[in-house]
């Protein structure tokens, strides 16, 4: 699936994740042996064997920090960070939740949020979160309102992000004195098998890089990690634990921020503190004909005896691994592709289009001008920001553009590519060529006979059940009328709006399935007719 608002440059997944997980680095003693889980399952790599939630929490409570390894765009991972964060509130140890994507001067401001003197859309304000380019903030309210609700305080870790993106770019020589001050020395030396590691994550592309180009962007993962070390080693009090929600490659392995918290507090003749980190890792999705896979002699991954597909990882990735099922990429949030010119005074304009993505694929262009997003004018370029991220799966994204001299609204329907070309990638979906029905009427899909020239439609279907039907055309979607179980049409969006400006058609029946009206929006949602 290709999920298609990317508000900031994120890194390309070009190794598999599984590949990842089953690397031979980290600790000696556990770095060749493989642990294997359900999905749903925590494991404890130390003792191999599966835990439940409440000894989970009990292995993390007696730390002095806490590492949450996360995935920047699972749901699911952050809800399950807010359940352990909630389990170790309840043990009375005093917490302090610590955060990669907030910086350390929004101490004032998550303060304020957490005493509730400011909302949510106040505090992204104040901390400048859309601005930095910052990931959907659904994806992390869950664990941060189970930080507030039990009245653990919030930090942020990181520094400025010109500071980590002139090291990617210049390297750390480029740094100002001032930033040089801000940070302190960062070494990129000592550990061969963490340069190893980040030079997995990019995969071959290491290998077409012009020279210095990765060093530079190893010396950047490398500041991230001192930088975030030395931030959490601030907040580390005798009696208190200090959870950190970061991205798994600066937890796996004990490599990233581990090691550093290690080397500070050796350079200080401190002791050592304990550190418990947590990584995810997915489970493969089951095999359509019920087979398990791998060598037929061994009984495949999944174990001569196991009831379900198990993930497997390398004992040294973390102390706890957490298991999840295999979504097939379909992030909780649907995104665009765009980026927005920063440092400009005028108005809010696209400084670039991804390629691959769905702005590329409706038509973006470098230069558009948004004037309006489904009616709505952004104030600013902040403002437009947090348009563009309350968009949810199921709308009909209408961006008002000016280009030139013109006018025109690009327009994108939200919903999830199911693409099934390739085993695994759409998990209990279904996508089958269906006989082309009569886009506007609203009967069930079996009555309907296609015109010879009808673009490319087709039924998808999950769990077994058709949900709805799509029209491709030119490899952009351009209709879809949600199904209900009988297979009749109860909503239909339209890319380009119909003859009365209508964007969505929603349809009211009786209890035979007659259409007794409907209501029609334009792009706007007023209705129309």
């Amino acid at each position: 699936m290709r999920p298609v608002l990317v508000l900031t440059l994120l890194l390309p997944a070009f190794v598999a994740a599984s590949e990842l997980d089953t690397l031979p680095l980290g600790d000696p003693d556990l770095a060749f042996e493989l642990g294997s889980a359900p999905a749903g399952a925590l494991y404890d790599s130390a003792g191999e064997a599966t835990l439940e939630l409440e000894a989970a929490v009990e292995r993390m409570a007696g730390a002095h920090v806490v590492l949450l390894g996360e995935g920047h765009t699972s749901l699911d991972q952050k809800l399950l960070h807010a359940r352990l964060l909630e389990g170790l509130a309840a043990g009375g140890r005093p917490l302090v939740l610590a955060m990669e994507f907030f910086q350390r001067d929004d101490r004032d401001a998550l303060a304020a949020w957490g005493r509730g003197e400011l909302d949510d859309r106040a505090l992204l304000e104040a901390t400048g979160w859309y601005d930095r380019g910052g990931y959907r903030w659904e994806y992390y309210r869950p664990v941060m309102e189970a930080a507030r609700r039990n009245g653990i305080p919030v930090v942020g870790v990181n520094v400025p992000r010109e500071i980590p993106r002139t090291v990617n770019r210049s390297g750390l020589d480029a740094l100002t004195e001032a930033q040089r001050a801000e940070i302190g020395e960062v070494t990129t030396e000592g550990s061969p098998q963490h340069r190893y590691l980040i030079a997995r994550y990019f995969g071959d592309t290491v290998a077409m890089l012009p020279p210095g180009w990765f060093e530079n962007m190893y010396a950047a993962q490398c500041l991230w990690d001192v930088v975030m070390a030395r931030s959490v080693l601030a907040e580390v009090a005798e009696d208190t634990t200090v959870v950190l929600v970061v991205g798994s490659g600066h937890v796996a392995y004990g490599l990233g921020i581990s090691r550093r918290i290690e080397q500070e507090r050796e350079a200080a003749g401190l002791p050592p503190l304990e550190v418990v980190t947590f990584c995810p890792v997915t489970a493969p999705p089951p095999d359509p004909d019920g087979e398990p896979t791998g060598h037929p002699m061994g009984g495949g991954s999944h174990g001569p005896a196991a009831a379900e597909p198990l993930a497997r990882f390398s004992r040294a990735l973390a102390d706890l691994v957490g298991v999840f099922p295999d979504d097939g990429a379909i992030e909780a949030y649907p995104t665009l592709g765009l980026r927005l010119l920063d440092d400009h005074e005028g108005p809010p304009t696209v400084s670039m289009v991804w390629p691959d993505t769905l702005a590329e694929a409706v038509g973006f262009a470098h230069g558009d001008v948004i004037v309006d997003v489904n009616g709505a004018e952004p104030a600013d370029l902040a403002d437009l920001r947090f348009l563009l991220a309350g968009l949810q799966w199921g709308q009909r994204a209408g961006l008002l553009v000016r280009r030139g001299d013109d006018e025109l609204e690009i327009a994108a329907l939200l919903f999830p590519r199911v693409d099934t070309s390739e085993e695994g990638t759409a998990p209990g979906y279904e996508v089958e060529g269906l006989q082309p029905f009569a886009p506007r009427s609203p009967v069930p899909v079996a009555e309907h006979v296609a015109p010879a020239d009808a673009p490319v439609w087709v039924l998808v279907s999950r769990d077994g059940s058709p949900i709805r039907a799509e029209v491709h055309l030119d490899d952009v979607l351009t209709e879809v009328h949600e199904l209900d179980g009988d297979g009749r049409v109860v909503r239909s969006l339209h890319r380009e709006p119909l003859e009365d400006g209508a964007v969505e058609v929603r349809y009211e029946r009786d209890g035979s399935g007659a259409v007794i009206g409907e209501v029609r929006v334009d792009r706007t949602g007023r209705p129309v007719g």
